[in-house]
């Protein structure tokens, strides 16, 4: 079988456990697997025939060719782990959102080294994060169809998952537009901050209509709770990621607010996080 067979044979397989409550740990085993022998395959064929396939290979030595020049092959039989394929992805332009995948990987990791216990739920929000790791990369970067390489039965069961997981978001969402904020930047950050312990985005209150700054928000998968300083502190900086252009105060687009004494201010909105306030 080619690397590409294996790939979508293991995310079959993986699918197919999925429907079993005693194989829960093999489906996602199965599943990361996969995924990995995925981005391997795009590797290898970015690497073309003359390299030993020097992409996936996690030792590349450089080597002299007939016509003299340095070209660089792969040498042993040891393939890059994720970590490699990270580096290798981010310098040749590669897409893939590495926080639906670190997702994966992080339920992978407990149930495997940690010896948890996976749930049908559990499992549910994995096979959601593979729809859409695995039918974008398939897509965009493989330029194939999902439903065609996968097959209509294991499609189905990867759709149902995702649909649900979509429900899921749009609800969490609904919940964080009904509350009360200073700002539509500030209701921004709470709609697209991620769970810091298990990186879901469905990080939501129990109550609905009320001021944000009065509420305790809950992770609805890992049941980890913030308040709304720590959302607020969290997600300014997540905000203005990657916008800090000289480290000096001028070049720093908040600061602490000198009305209130404990929220940040928004320059470029005129905004406290904490009381609303304009400086």
């Amino acid at each position: 079988m080619s690397l590409f067979d294996n790939a979508i044979s293991s995310i079959q397989v993986g699918l197919n456990d999925s429907e079993y409550e005693d194989r829960l740990i093999s489906s996602v085993r199965n599943l990361y697997s996969g995924i990995l022998l995925l981005f391997k395959y795009k590797l290898l064929l970015l690497g073309g025939t003359d390299t030993s396939a020097a992409l996936i290979k996690q030792n590349v030595v450089p080597v002299i060719d007939n016509n003299g020049r340095v070209t660089w092959r792969g040498a042993g039989n040891k393939t890059i782990d994720a970590s490699g394929i990270k580096e290798r992805f981010k310098s040749l332009g590669i897409s893939v959102d590495w926080s639906v995948f670190d997702r994966i990987n992080k339920c992978r990791n407990d149930a495997e080294h940690f010896y948890s216990a996976l749930s049908g739920e559990e499992v549910s929000d994995v096979l959601a994060d593979c729809f859409i790791i695995i039918s974008r990369f398939l897509s965009e970067h493989l330029g194939m169809d999902a439903r065609k390489e996968l097959g209509d039965e294991a499609w189905q069961i990867l759709l149902a998952a995702y649909e649900v997981y979509d429900y899921e978001i749009e609800s969490n969402a609904h919940k964080i537009e009904s509350l009360i904020f200073h700002h539509n930047i500030i209701k921004k950050i709470f709609l697209d901050f991620a769970c810091t312990s298990c990186s879901s985005p469905l990080v939501g209150p129990l109550q609905t209509g009320l001021n944000a700054e009065d509420l305790i928000y809950y992770c609805a998968e890992c049941s980890s709770s913030y308040n709304y300083d720590d959302i607020c502190n969290m997600g300014v900086l997540d905000l203005y990621l990657g916008r800090f252009s000289g480290g000096h105060d001028t070049d720093i687009p908040f600061s602490n607010c000198r009305a209130c004494n404990e929220g940040l201010l928004l320059k470029e909105y005129f905004v406290c996080t904490s009381c609303g306030c304009i400086e």
